[in-house]
């Protein structure tokens, strides 16, 4: 049964009202961003005429971290007969540290001051008595405000309509609750109707709205840094296409949807039978609006994620492992038409022992079970969350012996040379399932590895910037080092390789990193025994390793980049039964 709500999660009406400051400051931000541009390309336009410098001075506002500048001036110009006085230096008010464009105009007001020389300012004919010293295109600073722009309006947007939509679910799920007391199974309003739609439903429209202002926000920049000519000035001003290469990821989601979309319409799961239970069949159908191209057999893949969230506040953390999982492959002659549409089959056996789904976290610990449905090679993916619950059909769990429904380590440990080589791990047993050789090839976690090489370069880019804009000292050092740092990781990942060997006596051990190989053994008296633990987590994904102790106290690692703890322990278990022969 389902828990009552933490009472540290923030209710709909509260996150929403949490939000609506974020949304201000964001519509605010971006009001300020896209002004930014349209007086830059209004005063494209307006007349330079000469004018007379009777002041320059430089306002340094000292602060913690760093200072601040700004160059105030004032000047008069003559224009259509009349004089007219105005100090409007940029069309940036206020000062900022922002590049050397502060420091740089003062430098020359000055000269021109002390010099008596005529300077020249910019005119709007419309309105003579607005001036501006430099019309041109700060795009540091169009830089900075992008990053708010993109940021404010894209977390107040996501608080509110989340605070929203959580509010209306929780009235939704209250109301199914009294209806429904002893049925969790039909709490949520997606579990209660007769098909299950997609996950992906309920953020495909903000993925879409996102990718959309985003864009906007981006290419208004390049396209504006373009036409000023930043480009043709110095080599910082590429730095810019940190914006675009970061739009691509939502881009590529929202066209990789798209695509779905277009391809089969929208996706719904019939079940046969609500809910499906431990130990049960589960079987329906997947809806299609339209029939998938499908070139190769599609693949139908049933997962259990166990999500565990530690910690509260600033120090909250949820990482995610796959317990287990099942994937069977539907051929395109099995796929039939009805008035509904195109119907994909689906039949898969839970195992005994299954986890109940969470309707909400339990203890920190949730339960999600998923069908998963994608065609190799095209953009076609839905996944559908599902429910499983123990009923009166469930066998007792210390009765779990039925070879219809094993239990869950069973199956781990039948199809455990499965489970490594999705990992890219390649492993090697005898006919009584003992371990000959494990091998961990390199560059084998490409996921992880096309993440820190986006990471760093975006790290990266931003050293070289603060070493060119002279930041801080401590900031100068840390970035680069940091980077530095980084790019370490990525080469040790993609050329590393693991390999262990097992033999009657003993285990060795050989690392390869490029040309320099080291090795170590260990003889099956030294190992006292063999352990799995978590070392690392990306995202929300939880990754384990498999090590050896030996009788000195010592732990090698055998195996690393393991993401379901059931998979590490069936390892173990199998290295444990290699030491006992």
């Amino acid at each position: 049964m389902a828990k009552r709500k933490s009472s540290k999660e923030l209710p709909g009406g509260c996150l929403a009202l949490f939000g609506l400051p974020f949304l201000a400051a964001g519509l605010f931000m971006s009001g300020l961003y896209f002004s930014g541009y349209s007086k830059w390309w209004a005063a494209r336009s307006w007349e330079e005429v000469p004018c007379w410098i009777e002041s320059a001075e430089l306002e340094v506002n000292r602060g913690d971290g760093s200072d601040t500048y700004q160059a105030t001036a004032s000047y008069r110009y003559a224009y259509q007969g009349r004089t007219f006085r105005n100090d409007r230096v940029s069309f940036h008010r206020g000062g900022d540290n922002i590049g050397g464009f502060q420091r740089n105009a003062h430098r020359e007001l000055s000269a021109y001051r002390e010099g008596g020389r005529l300077f020249r300012c910019h005119v709007n004919p419309a309105a003579p008595s607005e001036a501006v010293l430099y019309r041109g295109l700060r795009w540091e600073m169009q830089a900075l405000m992008a990053i708010f722009a993109l940021t404010f309006p894209t977390v107040g947007v996501g608080l509110v309509a989340g605070g929203v939509m959580s509010a209306v679910a929780a009235r939704k799920s209250a109301v199914l609750r009294a209806r429904h007391p002893g049925e969790p199974w039909k709490w949520r309003p997606q579990w209660a109707a007769d098909s299950i739609p997609e996950n992906a439903v309920k953020w495909r429209t903000p993925l879409y709205l996102f990718t959309l202002w985003s864009g906007l926000v981006v290419w208004v920049l390049i396209a504006s840094a373009a036409m000023s000519g930043a480009f043709e000035q110095g080599g910082t001003a590429w730095l810019l296409l940190v914006f675009p290469a970061s739009w691509c990821i939502p881009a590529w989601f929202s066209i990789r949807r798209f695509r779905h979309r277009l391809a089969v319409g929208i996706a719904r799961y019939e079940p046969r039978e609500t809910p499906v239970w431990p130990g049960g069949v589960l079987e329906g159908s997947i809806l299609l609006r339209r029939p998938p191209p499908m070139r190769l057999p599609a693949e139908v893949e049933l997962v259990c994620e166990k999500s565990v969230t530690t910690g509260s506040g600033k120090n909250r953390s949820t990482t995610t492992e796959n317990i287990w999982s099942h994937q069977e492959t539907v051929p395109p002659d099995s796929i039939t038409r009805d008035f509904s549409g195109f119907r994909l089959p689906v039949k898969f056996t839970l195992p005994a022992d299954a986890p109940e789904s969470s309707p909400a976290a339990q203890n920190g610990t949730k339960h999600v079970w998923s069908l998963r449905f994608k065609v190799p090679g095209m953009a076609i993916r839905s996944a559908f969350e599902l429910p499983v619950f123990r009923t009166e059909k469930s066998p007792t769990l210390p009765a779990v012996t039925s070879t219809a429904a094993p239990s869950i380590l069973d199956e781990i440990s039948a199809n455990l040379p499965a489970m490594l080589a999705a990992r890219r791990i390649r492993a090697d047993f005898d006919q009584a399932g003992v371990p000959r050789s494990l091998i961990c090839p390199p560059a084998r976690n490409r996921s992880i590895i096309a993440f820190l090489i986006f990471f760093d370069l975006i790290w990266t880019t931003v050293a070289v910037f603060l070493v060119k804009e002279n930041a801080p000292l401590v900031f100068r050092v840390v970035w680069p080092v940091s980077a530095a740092g980084i790019w370490m990781l990525v080469i040790w990942n993609i050329f590393h390789q693991r390999s262990v060997t097992f033999g009657s006596s003993g285990v060795e051990v050989r690392n390869q990193l490029g040309p320099v190989i080291w090795t170590q053994a260990f003889e099956k008296a030294q190992i006292t025994r063999f352990s799995h633990d978590s070392n690392m987590s990306s995202g929300n994904t939880r990754f384990y390793r498999v090590r050896l102790e030996s009788v000195l106290g010592k732990k090698k690692t055998l195996v690393d980049g393991i993401t379901g703890s059931n998979t590490a322990a069936a390892l173990v278990k199998r290295l444990e039964a290699w030491k006992q022969q």
